[in-house]
């Protein structure tokens, strides 16, 4: 059972003390339904939550061993209170007039200078656009995340208690192609296979998916995460996976492989979040693991609202003043990224950095007419990515040709 052992550790210091209280954003719904939804996660000084949904786009029913049909997106199971007040809001936004800064680039063409401005344009806009995509409802409902090629397949998800799949079923994209690229990690890995899939048939390249959600790359002994609720216990499925993982990687010699993956680092024995200097080295020996052969390319820099924000929502409530909406990554986003980059810089991989998709000085909720962020503010949601699978493209073409 849980302790609620108070343990946390600073980014800046390698210290440990006693918690204080966990912020959180709270997404009230209207009086009469009596309900409140609290999305809350870590800041860099806050104790380990065993309630809170951790790194994970989905979460599981009780039969986590049954088809993935059977799973609840973890977006849709927030939603079915957050869904009411965008739902119900979605008259108000909509009868604003479209944004100031035009989408000047088609879906997946986009180069980043035009992107860069794009961005800096629509940090200056106030109302948000009647023709923003996804839609609040969408989002709301728990839609656009990224892995509809996923359910569509045979490629099972690999559950709580599981560490492998049959990897014969988890190709993607074009799947006669001689070139494999593989895209490994956890949720963050999930969020990109549609877009990896779209750009596989584009370029030419089979996508091998092997993801487990709440399990990141970095090597160590996780806190056993179950559907999101966690305990002090060692996460055996994790460091299966994790050996499967690489087993995999080793045995089929990708000619790149892609990780996508969360950069908070929650381990046991003790429980503690790593340190910014602790996630490097602890990424660093999942890199060395991996076969020489592939052409190894760490997609970091997410910039994470959560923990500083939630945009989507914000949004919803604020449909005339877009701009309230934009938003800083907190400095333990931004030091777990660096030292994501940090990791691949002394493995001699390829760091590509996401952040300038998403921000410039500051990350605005809108770009253009996109809104970037799924409902639980720890995801890209999948339009906003194939909007921006221009530069993802440009980013890792010469390590596949």
């Amino acid at each position: 059972m849980w302790s609620y052992l108070s343990v946390r550790h600073s980014r800046s210091m390698n210290t440990l003390s006693m918690a204080r209280p966990t912020p959180s954003i709270e997404i009230a719904t209207p009086a009469s339904l009596n309900t409140e939804v609290k999305l809350s996660r870590e800041l860099s000084d806050r104790p380990v939550d065993p309630q809170r949904p951790l790194y994970s786009l989905r979460v599981f029913n009780v039969d986590i061993k049954t088809s993935k049909f059977r799973r609840l997106d973890y977006l849709r199971y927030l939603s079915k209170a957050a869904g009411i007040l965008l739902i119900a809001q979605f008259c108000v936004w909509a009868a604003f007039g479209p944004v100031g800064a035009s989408t000047s680039s088609a879906a997946g063409s986009i180069t980043q200078a035009n992107l860069t401005k794009l961005i800096n344009a629509s940090l200056s806009v106030t109302a948000l656009p009647s023709s923003a995509k996804p839609s609040l409802s969408t989002l709301s409902s728990g839609g656009d995340v990224g892995y509809e090629s996923l359910l569509k397949s045979s490629c099972d998800t690999i559950g709580t208690g599981q560490w492998k799949e049959n990897i014969l079923d988890c190709y993607f994209g074009d799947t006669k192609s001689d070139v494999t690229v593989a895209l490994v990690g956890d949720s963050r890995a999930s969020m990109y296979l549609d877009t990896f899939a779209s750009l596989g048939k584009l370029e030419h390249f089979k996508v091998l998916f092997l993801a487990k959600d709440g399990c990141p790359s970095p090597l160590g002994t996780y806190m056993t995460n179950n559907d999101g609720t966690l305990g002090d216990a060692p996460w055996t499925a994790c460091s299966k996976f994790h050996s499967y993982e690489i087993s995999q990687m080793t045995k089929i010699k990708p000619k790149a492989i892609v990780i996508s993956s969360n950069t908070e680092i929650a381990l046991t024995n003790p429980v503690r979040y790593l340190a910014a200097p602790e996630v490097e080295s602890h990424m660093v020996a999942f890199l060395s693991k991996l076969p020489a052969k592939s052409r190894v390319i760490v997609l970091g820099g997410f910039p994470q609202p959560a923990e500083a924000s939630n945009p989507t929502v914000c949004l919803s409530r604020n449909p005339s003043d877009v701009k309230s909406c934009a938003f800083t990554p907190s400095a333990g986003t931004l030091s777990d990224n660096a030292a994501f980059a940090s990791a691949a810089a002394a493995s001699h991989d390829v760091f590509v950095n996401q952040t300038p998709w998403f921000c410039t000085s500051a990350c605005p909720a809108v770009v253009g007419s996109y809104i970037p962020y799924t409902v639980d503010a720890y995801h890209a949601d999948a339009t906003y990515l194939q909007f921006v699978s221009g530069v993802l493209r440009s980013s890792i073409e010469p390590y596949i040709k």
